[in-house]
C-alpha cells in the first residue's frame, strides 16, 4: 500500500517543483534567444529599465559587503586633494567627466554609460569609493586601478571625489590648473606573493590573455600570440634564450630588447609581477 504524503509537505514539494520548472524554463528560453542571435549586443540598443535597476542594486550590495573591512585614512591630510585631482584628471575625467567638462566622445557611447561621479560621491561613503576605484566593476568598462595607481594616490583620488559634489566649474578648473605639474604615482616596491591565484589576476590586469592562451585564465579565444599552455616544456624564450625564470622575466619586461622586432609590446610590468608570471608558467602544475 503506497505511503500517504502529508498535505503540507506535499504542497511544499509542489511549490519547489514549480519554482525549479520556472528556473529551467527561463534558462532554456534565454539559451534559445542567445543561440538564435536575436539578442542584440549592439551598444546602440539600450538595456531594459529593470536591467539597470537589478545591476545597480547588485553593485551596491556587493560593494557594501566587500568594503565592510575597509577603513578610510584622514582624507584631509596636506597634499591629498592636489594629488587626487592629478589622478582624477589623468585617469577618470575621460569617461566620467567633471564639472563643466564632458567625457571624451568614445566614453559617451559606452553601454552602460559611466556613472556621474558627482552623484556617486554624494551617495557613497569613502570606503565604497575606494573599493570600486581599486577593484573596478566587471562588465562596465571600469578598470581596477590597484596595479596602476599607488595606494596613497588611490586614497588621494577618494579625497578629491568626496569634494566633487560641491565643486563649481570654476573651482574645478582652478584645482586642475594647480595640479598640472603633479603626476599620479604608480605602485613601487610591489611585494612578491607567490600565489597562483594572484598570478592569474596579474595576467588579466596586464591583458596577456588578449593575445595568449593561458592555463586557468578565462578570456577570448586568442591566437595572436603563441599559446602559453605547457610553457615549462619549452626549451627557449622567444626562440633566443634558454627557458628559465631569469630569461622569462627579462622578456616579459622588455620584449624588444630580448628579441628585436618582437610584436609583443612593452607592458611596463614590474619586476615582482613578472616574477609571478614566470613562476606560474614554469610551474609544472600550470598545464
Amino acid at each position: 500500500m503506497p505511503q500517504l504524503v502529508h498535505k503540507p509537505k506535499r504542497k511544499a514539494l509542489l511549490i519547489a517543483a514549480g519554482a525549479l520548472g520556472l528556473v529551467a524554463f527561463g534558462a532554456l528560453s534565454g539559451a534559445i534567444i542567445l543561440l538564435s542571435g536575436a539578442y542584440s549586443t549592439a551598444a546602440t540598443t539600450q538595456h531594459f529599465k529593470v536591467t539597470h535597476q537589478v545591476l545597480d542594486a547588485g553593485l551596491r550590495l556587493s560593494v557594501r559587503a566587500s568594503a565592510r573591512h575597509v577603513r578610510a585614512p584622514d582624507l584631509d591630510r596636506p597634499g591629498m586633494l592636489a594629488r587626487g585631482v592629478a589622478c582624477f584628471r589623468t585617469h577618470c575625467v575621460q569617461c566620467h567627466g567633471a564639472p563643466g567638462v564632458a567625457p571624451i566622445p568614445a566614453a559617451r557611447g559606452m553601454l552602460p554609460i559611466a556613472s556621474n561621479l558627482t552623484q556617486t560621491a554624494r551617495e557613497w561613503p569613502p570606503e565604497w569609493l575606494y573599493y570600486v576605484t581599486r577593484k573596478g566593476v566587471r562588465m562596465t568598462g571600469m578598470p581596477a586601478w590597484e596595479m596602476r595607481i599607488d595606494e596613497d594616490d588611490l586614497w588621494a583620488t577618494v579625497s578629491f571625489l568626496t569634494r566633487l559634489p560641491v565643486l563649481t566649474r570654476e573651482q574645478y578648473r582652478r584645482l586642475a590648473t594647480r595640479a598640472e605639474d603633479l603626476t599620479c604615482r604608480t605602485p613601487t616596491g610591489v611585494p612578491f606573493e607567490g600565489s597562483r591565484e594572484y598570478a592569474k589576476v596579474i595576467f588579466r590586469q596586464y591583458a596577456c590573455h588578449s593575445c595568449h592562451r593561458i592555463e586557468g585564465v578565462v578570456g577570448p579565444r586568442a591566437h595572436i600570440g603563441p599559446s602559453l599552455l605547457e610553457w615549462s616544456r619549452r626549451k627557449f624564450v622567444a626562440g633566443v634564450l634558454p627557458n628559465d625564470e631569469r630569461n622569462l622575466i627579462r622578456f616579459i619586461r622588455d620584449p624588444e630588447r630580448v628579441k628585436p622586432g618582437s610584436l609583443m609590446p612593452r607592458l611596463e610590468v614590474t619586476e615582482a609581477h613578472a616574477r609571478e608570471m614566470a613562476r606560474y608558467l614554469l610551474d609544472e602544475g600550470a598545464r
